[in-house]
């Protein structure tokens, strides 16, 4: 453990370090523990102080508002320049493999009624609004849109779990995100 200067060097500074600290801490804590998780918590691992939090996000409902406004900017953003619906899923599936934490945050909030919080972006802007956009394939239809969601959002929580339950012996469980993300990306377009 840090102590003196050090650990005073480590702590965050500043508006932009301190937003930035807090929400790293709070998508890992809140993935983890879920939305109940005491916004103490979150300054303690973010090394701020509880008003920082306040200050600089607000209460607990506008931070978890932000921890899911900033993922979904950034899923947003990866298909911003994408037209290919097949393509924009591989990328959704294997994304949300490698940040599972989302993926949990979302899962947690669809199980707990009360830890409602506002809507995070405007639906023009959502993910599923860029994949109806796409052209070049276009997405088959919603009934294939609900199924790639499902599996986007759920594999990552439910993924080590699913595969000890069909007994995936380790050895073939290398490239099976990769198989997935080929198998929706066929789904969304309607190939066979």
């Amino acid at each position: 453990m840090e102590t003196g200067k050090n650990a005073a060097a480590a702590r965050p500074t500043g508006r932009d370090e301190v937003r930035s600290a807090v929400l790293r801490e709070a998508r890992r804590l809140l993935s983890e523990r879920g939305p109940h998780v005491p916004l103490r918590d979150i300054a303690d691992a973010a090394q701020v102080n509880l008003g920082l939090i306040h200050r600089h996000i607000g209460r607990k409902d506008a931070l978890i508002t932000a921890v899911m406004q900033d993922a979904v900017r950034f899923g947003a953003a990866r298909l911003e320049n994408l037209d290919d619906a097949g393509e924009a899923v591989r990328g959704m599936l294997l994304g949300a493999s490698s940040h599972p934490e989302i993926s949990r945050l979302l899962a947690w909030l669809a199980l707990d009624r009360e830890a409602a919080f506002p809507p995070m972006l405007d639906p023009s802007q959502r993910p599923a609004a860029a994949l109806r956009r796409m052209t070049s394939p276009p997405p088959a239809g919603d009934v294939e849109l609900l199924l790639v969601f499902t599996a986007v959002y759920g594999w990552p929580v439910l993924r080590g779990a699913l595969l000890d339950a069909l007994d995936i012996p380790e050895s073939e469980r290398d490239g099976i995100d990769e198989r997935l993300a080929e198998l929706l990306a066929r789904v969304v377009t309607g190939e066979r």
